[in-house]
């Protein structure tokens, strides 16, 4: 398979999100496992497991139109995630007859219901739907905002990259609600590598959901003396998802 790039996702990190505007991006699985769910009016049902050389992604691009993807996948242990070059495969689809391009239109279509079927049918023999919710309120009682946030280099950053060659973890203390920046307590604060500017990836795991993945760069920095300091951090990509788990989060803590 032709592999433009490859991503390594950590136990239960999320890879693609259900309602997300689709990029008809195909992915094979180089590595591990991957699990495909579905969230219902009951709870989240898994709808596969995915193991290495399967695919995913190819209804959104088999449908050759942008929407909104069916389910999510979250990553089943340490996974390894390739791309296929897109642009090598719309030239292939292109080259198909028109009516063999159909058929795999309304093959893809069908395949979206029978996945949300399938889920449905699942979750009514769920013998406790609730029980996933209950927990997750339970851990952001006993947390709040101390959450272990993890960060290290961004790999594209070049000149404005810190340095950092292994990941550091901080405590969060504060939350943009728009979702576009944190406050984070670092414990190993270094002026050669927490610059102004430092372009960084945090990985940050809120209570009950997967592990999410953001890139943000410093604006400001207080030294608490040692290795401590205070890092304001503002993110530099939109994350849809993002934004939504911070507001669910902040309004579970108000609602303590």
């Amino acid at each position: 398979m032709d592999v433009s790039r490859t991503i390594e996702y950590e136990d239960g990190e999320l890879i693609l999100l259900e309602g997300g505007e689709t990029d008809r991006a195909v992915s094979v699985v180089l590595e591990g496992q991957v699990q495909v769910v579905k969230e219902t009016e009951r709870g989240r049902v898994t709808v596969a497991v995915l193991e290495e050389g399967n695919i995913f992604g190819e209804v959104s691009f088999l449908a050759q139109k942008r929407g909104r993807r069916s389910a999510s996948v979250l990553a089943k242990g340490k996974a390894k995630i390739g791309f296929l070059n897109q642009e090598k495969l719309t030239a292939e689809y292109g080259r198909l007859s028109p009516t063999f391009q159909k058929m795999l239109r309304d093959l893809s279509e069908r395949f979206t219901k029978t996945t949300l079927l399938t889920a449905q049918l699942a979750a009514k023999h769920m013998k406790d739907p609730n029980l996933e919710r209950r927990q997750s309120k339970r851990s952001s009682e006993i947390q709040r905002l101390r959450l272990k946030v993890t960060y290290y280099t961004d790999p594209s950053a070049g000149l404005k990259g810190t340095g950092i060659t292994e990941p550091i973890t901080g405590i969060l203390t504060d939350l943009a609600e728009t979702g576009t920046g944190l406050g984070l307590i670092t414990t190993r604060f270094s002026k050669s590598s927490h610059g102004l500017g430092a372009r960084l990836i945090f990985q940050i795991t809120f209570p009950g959901k997967p592990m999410m993945r953001v890139a943000g760069e410093i604006v400001w920095l207080r030294e608490m003396g040692g290795q401590k300091a205070r890092l304001g951090v503002k993110f530099t990509e939109t994350n849809p998802y993002l934004q939504k788990v911070v507001k669910e989060f902040l309004q579970s803590l108000a609602a303590e």
